[in-house]
């Protein structure tokens, strides 16, 4: 079809004969636009993403563990969790709500989307040095880079009831470092088995016992060494006064506790290997409410000898280094959440 109602669906070249005029009365060197509208764009599988958005390309480094996202907003899926002073190259930057997304190009050709700020506090730093970095997706000036947003708080026994005491504590799972001595207190960063932890203080607060933990930035970051007097690490000889237990307890080494969630019933033997498809959970013991030892991230590699089916989810189970079982999720309702080889 060249013409749909005398509207040309494209342009008629001058020089054969007739074509100078074509059976419409507009002349051919101006042929109308063609009837249909841009041709239909490859739907995007994101959100947002070449809408509203303000070109700008920048360096930022997380001040805390932040999700990594396929879209702009909370309910998009999660790709990996950043763990904290990661440094993001974006393109871009996107307000939306209370939140302003910065939009990284990934390796794949696609992008992934991390909040950057939240009620125009900054969740990291805008690095200086990179192009328009200097006026990042607010009006702070880059000089004066927005600190990160767990700023630790001032007010949450900090500096009173706190016993001082110098020590390394080596976490036996994994354990979130917050912004004040309260599991209320935002999350700085969720430290991986085995972190090895300078202590300064340490103060009871209910059934916790929390450690203080200078950090290079002059400020503070909070653990619990102990939930009911039970150690969740080790504490480490050595240091002044470390061989003192905290509560008067001796010092011992243990990991969350294990949960023997159908460890050893109704599973079904089977030697393979799995990579992870997003941010999953290792946890203790076959159930979502078991304790986490770890969040493995995209692409890791379990090597698993046993599956058990329970509900909706199918668990993998992993034998570790020290003789006991981590557990994962599988699969969804049969949805794979990552790759069997």
């Amino acid at each position: 079809v060249g013409r749909d109602n005398g509207q040309a669906w494209g342009t008629f070249k001058e020089g054969p004969a007739t074509t100078a005029k074509p059976a419409e009365t507009k002349p051919a060197n101006k042929p109308a636009q063609p009837a249909e509208t841009k041709p239909a764009e490859k739907p995007s599988t994101t959100t947002n993403v070449n809408s509203d958005w303000t070109k700008q390309n920048g360096v930022f480094v997380t001040g805390g563990a932040i999700n990594l996202r396929t879209g702009a907003s909370t309910n998009s899926k999660v790709i990996a969790m950043l763990p904290t002073n990661t440094e993001i190259k974006y393109d871009a930057y996107r307000t939306e709500g209370q939140y302003t997304w910065l939009r990284q190009p990934r390796a794949n050709g696609q992008y992934g989307y991390l909040v950057g700020r939240d009620n125009g506090q900054a969740w990291g730093t805008f690095k200086e040095g990179s192009a328009s970095v200097s006026k990042p997706a607010e009006t702070k000036p880059a000089n004066k880079p927005a600190q990160p947003a767990e700023k630790p708080s001032t007010s949450t026994n900090v500096n009173s009831d706190w016993t001082k005491q110098n020590g390394v504590f080596v976490t036996g799972g994994a354990i979130n470092l917050r912004t004040g001595a309260s599991t209320n207190s935002k999350v700085i960063a969720m430290l991986p088995t085995n972190t090895e932890v300078k202590y300064d203080a340490y103060r009871t607060e209910g059934q916790y016992t929390w450690l203080r933990q200078p950090r290079a930035n002059g400020q503070y970051g909070y653990l619990v060494g102990r939930n009911n007097g039970q150690a969740w690490g080790t504490f480490k000889e050595g240091s002044a006064k470390a061989t003192n237990a905290i509560a008067n307890k001796p010092v011992q080494q243990t990991t969350p506790k294990q949960v023997n969630t159908n460890n050893n019933a109704s599973w079904t033997k089977q030697n393979g290997t799995f990579i992870t498809g997003g941010a999953i959970n290792l946890r203790t013991g076959a159930s979502t409410t078991s304790p986490i030892i770890e969040t493995l991230p995209i692409n890791t590699v379990i090597k698993y000898d046993a599956y058990y089916r329970s509900g909706n989810y199918v668990w993998l189970r992993q034998l570790r280094a020290n003789g006991q079982y981590g557990y994962l999720v599988g699969r969804l309702n049969n949805q794979a959440w990552g790759t069997y080889r």
